[in-house]
């Protein structure tokens, strides 16, 4: 049996050293929620609790790192009186999840609300929600986006966004303001 060179094998291990780092850092990539990330568009404004009303939370929150995972969260709407889409802030969201534990988080001023997953770790799907004097007829099954189901409108469209594919936004009445809610910052 020939000998074998030192430098070789070397080399044959610095190969496979690259080829683990590069599939382990393929690994990390998801094509699906970055697909996802992607047709939102680009972000205006600064990321932070109001950035992106009405879009899909979980998509960025979690699935990569630097950003804080959620377990839930989503966006609550009202009508004006004019009868478009606003927000709407100070509204509590109670979220149930199938084990019998909930938690309540009120709306900001962008009428987003979420719940970090460090503070409910062990959520179990379905969930049962409501939202101020809304309560979801149906569970949220397997994904925490609110968003995933409920779309907002499509620019220059009439209504609330229910279409064959969505169920339209979570729209709550003027008095669903709950006074035990932060100022909705």
């Amino acid at each position: 049996m020939p000998a074998r060179s030192p430098l070789l094998a070397a080399g044959v291990v610095s190969v496979l050293a690259a080829l683990v780092s590069v599939g382990l850092s393929a690994c990390w990539y998801d094509p699906v929620p970055q697909d996802i990330i992607d047709s939102l568009g680009e972000e205006t404004g600064t990321p932070g609790p109001t950035h992106r009303p009405g879009q899909p939370c979980l998509a960025c929150h979690g699935a990569y790192e630097g950003v804080t995972p959620f377990a839930v969260g989503g966006t609550v709407y009202k009508q004006d009186d004019m009868g478009a889409l606003v927000a709407a802030p100070r509204v509590i969201v109670t979220i149930t999840d199938t084990s019998g534990d909930s938690r309540k988080v009120c709306t900001n001023a962008a009428g987003n609300f979420y719940i970090e997953k460090s503070d409910w770790d062990d959520i179990a799907f379905p969930l049962a929600v409501t939202a101020g004097d809304r309560e979801m007829r149906s569970l949220i099954g397997r994904d925490g986006s609110c968003a995933t189901c409920h779309k907002t409108p499509a620019a220059g469209t009439a209504g609330v966004g229910a279409a064959f594919d969505t169920p339209g936004v979570v729209i709550v009445s003027a008095e669903a303001v709950d006074d035990s809610c932060p100022g909705g910052s």
